[in-house]
C-alpha cells in the first residue's frame, strides 16, 4: 500500500513538472502575451475558457534580490515572548510570531516591493472574467507543502470550508471568507477560479481572491481543533517551516532542501539562510546586549536614542557593526492610541475629545525623537486619493481640553486633575511596546498639566495581548499594520463595524455606530474608484469626529544596525521600506567579510565608520487643508 502511494506521487510530481516546464516554453517567444493566452487555451482543455479571457502574468518589474547572493549560514534574530500557539488562525494566533509563519503562507500572488504590481507566486498567470468578480489562476505545478506533498487545486476549495468552519473560533476569518467571497471552483488539476461575492475595481479584486491555500489532509476540523492543533506544525508553501523549539527559549526555522520556488524570477536570491533562529528574550536591554556581543546580526535603531546614542562606540567607529537609514513609502495606519468606548467615562464624545487634546505629541518629538517623525494626521496617510486632506490629528491644547470636560460636567480638583461626583478620572493606558515607556512617560507629565491622569500598563507579549483581545482595557496603544498604496486599498470594517465590536476582534475602539456602518457597507460595496475615495474620506472624518482613535507618529524611514558580514541588495529597490525581516529573507552571509571582520577585531583595527542614509523614498510632513479647524 505505501509502495503503490509513493508511486502514484511520484507520477503526479512528475507530471505537474512537465506541465511546468510546457508552460515556461510559452515566455520564450518575442510576443510572450500572445503566445501566453494560446498555449496556456491549449493546456486547460478539460473545461471552456469564458469568451474574451485574456491570461496575464508580470514577468517585467525589476529583481530587488541580489545575483550575488549566497545561500547557507543562520540567521539569529530574537522574540519578546515565546508564541502562544503555531496555529495560523483562531485564539491567540496573530501574534508577533505570526509575521514569520505568514512569509511562509504564500498566496497565489505576491505584490512587488517597489512597483506595487502583482507579481507570479503560487499561480503563474490570471485572468479576470468580464464580471469583475471572478478571477482565473493557472497554479505552478511544481509548487509543494513544506511536508513535501503537491500543493493541489483543491487545497484552495478546502480554503472556504476551513475558513468558515465554527470549530476554528475565528470570527473574522469566518466572516471575510463568507462575506467576501464566494467560492473557489477548481475547473483543472492546475486551473481554478476564486470568485468574490461582490464586483470590484481590478487590484481590489485580484487582492481579494489571491487566498493562500490550506493543507486539507493535515487539518481535522471538528470541536477540538483549536486544542489539538495548538502545537501541530502546520505545513507551509513558503520556504521554511518550524524545525524545533523549545517553549519559553527559542523557536528554530529550517529551510526546506531544494525549495520549489527558489528558481521563480523573484525569488531567486531571495531566502538566503539555511536556518532562521529566534531566542526569547523578553528584556530590551538584554537583546541590545545580545546584539552587541554579535549572538543578534541584527537591531532595530529606528528609535532616536538607539540611532544617536546607544549604537556608538568602538563597534560603530571601526565599522564592525553598520548603521542604516532607509526612507520609504509606506502607508501608515492603526497607530496609537484606541479608546474603548464601552468603558466609562470614555463612552462620553467630549472627554475622548479633551484627551486627544491633553497628549502633547509634538514635545514627545523634540525631546524625545529629535523631531525626525511626522504626526499621523488620521486613522491612515499614503493612500493617495483615499486620504482626507482636510483632517488633522488634534494638538496639544489645555483650553480646548477644558472647555470640552466643563461641558460634560467634569471639574478641576484639588489636586488640579478631572474630577466628576467626588470620582477622579485616570486614563488607564496598557501597553505592550516596552521602548514606548519614555513616550508615555512623557505624556503623561504633561497631561497633568491639561488635568488628566495617566496610568500606564505595561504588559508583556503574551499578556499583553491576550488582554488587547479580550477588550480588557480602557485606553490601549497600540500599532497595527497598514498595506501599501496602490496595491490594498484602506480597511475599515474590521477596525470600526459595530459586527466586530466584540473579543477576538481588531474593533479595539469597541466601535457600533449604524451611519457608520452604512458609509463602510457603501465604501465596500462601491465599484467605482473615484466614489470609494470619497467614501473613505467621509469615514475618516467621521472617526476622527469621533476621536475614539488618536494617531501618533509616522516614521517615515527604518534604521536598523547589522554586523558586517551581513550583505544586503540594493536599497534603491523598496520603495515600501526595509526591516529586519528584508534582512533576513533578502540579506546573506559574506564569508569572506566574516573573516575579514574576526581579523579586523583581533587586532583593533578600523574599516572606518560604515553609515548609509538613502533617501531616495522621503516625504515630508502631511499637511491638512489650509482652512483646517477640527470640529470640538
Amino acid at each position: 500500500m505505501l509502495h503503490c502511494t509513493a508511486v502514484k506521487l511520484t507520477v503526479h510530481r512528475t507530471i505537474r513538472a512537465l506541465g511546468a516546464v510546457l508552460l515556461s516554453l510559452a515566455w520564450l517567444t518575442p510576443d510572450s502575451g500572445r503566445a501566453a493566452n494560446q498555449d496556456l487555451a491549449a493546456q486547460t482543455t478539460e473545461f471552456k475558457l469564458p469568451d474574451g479571457l485574456q491570461w496575464e502574468t508580470n514577468l517585467d518589474d525589476p529583481v530587488v534580490a541580489s545575483t550575488e547572493a549566497r545561500s547557507g549560514g543562520t540567521y539569529y534574530d530574537s522574540l519578546f515572548s515565546f508564541p502562544v500557539t503555531f496555529r495560523s488562525v483562531g485564539p491567540n494566533s496573530n501574534s508577533g510570531f505570526r509575521s514569520y509563519m505568514d512569509h511562509n503562507r504564500l498566496g497565489l500572488l505576491d505584490s512587488h516591493p517597489t512597483t506595487y504590481k502583482f507579481i507570479p507566486s503560487l499561480a503563474t498567470h490570471w485572468a479576470v472574467a468580464k464580471d469583475n468578480q471572478t478571477v482565473y489562476y493557472k497554479l505552478n505545478l511544481n509548487a509543494q507543502w513544506s511536508d513535501g506533498t503537491p500543493i493541489t487545486a483543491q487545497d484552495y476549495a478546502y480554503t472556504i470550508e476551513f475558513m468558515r468552519s465554527p470549530h476554528i473560533l475565528a470570527p473574522w476569518y469566518n466572516n471575510y471568507y463568507t462575506e467576501e467571497l464566494k467560492e473557489v471552483v477548481v475547473h483543472a488539476p492546475d486551473v481554478i477560479s476564486v470568485v468574490s461575492s461582490k464586483p470590484h475595481i481590478k487590484k481590489v479584486l485580484l487582492r481579494t481572491t489571491s487566498i493562500s491555500p490550506m493543507h486539507r489532509t493535515f487539518n481535522k476540523l471538528d470541536k477540538d481543533w483549536v486544542k489539538n492543533y495548538n502545537w501541530k506544525v502546520e505545513p507551509l508553501s513558503g520556504p521554511y517551516y518550524i524545525a524545533s523549539w523549545k517553549h519559553g527559549h527559542y523557536v528554530t526555522l529550517k529551510k526546506i532542501k531544494d525549495w520549489w520556488g527558489q528558481n521563480l524570477k523573484y525569488y531567486k536570491g531571495k531566502y538566503n539562510f539555511e536556518t532562521i533562529h529566534l531566542k526569547v528574550i523578553r528584556d530590551p536591554e538584554s537583546v541590545w546586549q545580545h546584539f552587541i556581543t554579535g549572538k543578534l546580526m541584527a537591531h532595530g535603531l529606528t528609535i532616536a536614542s538607539y540611532y544617536h546614542e546607544k549604537a556608538t562606540g568602538e563597534l560603530f567607529d571601526k565599522g564592525y557593526i553598520k548603521k542604516l537609514w532607509h526612507y520609504n513609502q509606506q502607508t501608515h495606519s492603526s497607530n496609537i492610541l484606541w479608546i474603548n468606548k464601552t468603558k466609562a467615562p470614555w463612552n462620553d464624545v467630549n472627554v475622548r475629545k479633551a484627551f486627544a487634546h491633553a497628549l502633547n505629541f509634538d514635545k514627545v518629538n523634540k525631546e524625545l525623537l529629535r523631531g525626525e517623525y511626522l504626526r499621523l494626521p488620521a486613522f491612515h496617510y499614503g493612500f493617495g486619493g483615499y486620504d482626507n486632506p482636510g483632517v488633522k490629528a488634534r494638538e496639544f491644547n489645555i483650553d480646548q481640553a477644558a472647555v470640552l470636560m466643563k461641558q460634560s460636567g467634569w471639574s478641576l480638583g484639588k489636586d488640579t486633575l478631572w474630577q466628576k461626583n467626588g470620582t477622579k478620572l485616570t486614563a488607564k493606558i496598557l501597553t505592550i511596546i516596552p521602548h514606548h515607556q519614555d513616550r508615555l512617560i512623557l505624556l503623561k507629565e504633561e497631561a497633568k498639566k491639561a488635568g488628566f491622569d495617566l496610568d500606564i500598563q505595561l504588559q508583556d507579549g503574551a499578556a499583553g495581548y491576550k488582554s488587547v483581545m479580550q477588550k480588557d482595557y480602557a485606553v490601549l496603544w497600540a500599532a497595527w499594520g497598514g498595506g501599501r498604496p496602490g496595491v490594498f486599498p484602506p480597511r475599515y470594517r474590521e477596525y470600526f463595524h459595530s459586527e466586530f465590536a466584540a473579543p477576538q476582534s481588531n474593533n479595539f475602539t469597541m466601535s457600533a455606530s449604524g451611519e457608520l456602518d452604512t458609509l463602510i457597507a457603501e465604501y465596500r460595496g462601491t465599484f467605482d474608484e473615484a466614489k470609494k475615495q470619497q467614501l473613505s474620506q467621509a469615514i475618516l472624518q467621521y472617526i476622527h469626529d469621533d476621536a475614539a482613535f488618536i494617531p501618533g507618529f509616522i516614521n517615515p524611514f527604518v534604521r536598523i544596525g547589522y554586523w558586517r558580514y551581513l550583505q544586503l541588495p540594493k536599497l534603491s529597490g523598496f520603495k515600501s521600506g526595509v526591516s529586519r525581516e528584508t534582512l533576513m529573507y533578502y540579506g546573506w552571509i559574506d564569508p569572506a567579510a566574516e573573516k575579514q571582520l574576526k581579523e579586523y577585531q583581533k587586532a583593533g583595527k578600523s574599516f572606518g565608520k560604515s553609515e548609509t542614509i538613502d533617501e531616495t523614498f522621503r516625504i515630508d510632513q502631511p499637511k491638512a487643508a489650509p482652512a483646517d479647524n477640527p470640529k470640538l
